[in-house]
């Protein structure tokens, strides 16, 4: 299954796309995120997200940086639900400084809870996109 989430953000190109291909520093707008802890640098990068109660160790696997495109596959984690999930967030100049942003994953649409989890993200990623705009709001960021 694969969902896929479309937004404006009122901030250029440039500054969202400093904010999202900072891999190692999610938290910078991501509250949930407690710490990020890193292993290598740029493709082929991990990152273990800690959260209150859970973790996830996320893959960098593509960072576009001029197509401004970020690939990244969730490998292990507290919760197996999320396990094998792959996402892409891509950037796009919009009108007037602002910026379109997609989010699109999913995982393997043979697996037992895959609508389920393309449910939740229907509600997670939409929640974390504003967190997004909070973060690049000019007293923020």
């Amino acid at each position: 299954m694969t969902i896929s989430i479309d937004a404006t953000i009122d901030a250029p190109l440039e500054r969202v796309w400093a904010m999202i291909s900072d891999f190692k520093n999610l938290q910078r707008w991501h509250p949930l995120v407690e710490r990020c802890e890193t292993k290598g640098e740029g493709e082929g990068a991990v990152r273990t997200v800690y959260f209150a109660d859970s973790w996830a160790a996320e893959k960098l696997e593509r960072l576009d940086q001029e197509q401004h495109v970020l690939h990244y596959a969730i490998i292990d984690g507290s919760n197996p639900a999320a396990t094998g999930l792959r996402g892409e967030i891509s950037l796009m100049a919009a009108d007037e400084g602002r910026t379109k942003l997609t989010w699109i994953s999913g995982v393997d649409p043979a697996r037992a809870d895959a609508q389920a989890l393309d449910d939740y993200l229907r509600i997670y990623y939409p929640d974390r996109i504003e967190h997004l705009r909070e973060a690049l709001r000019p007293s923020n960021g």
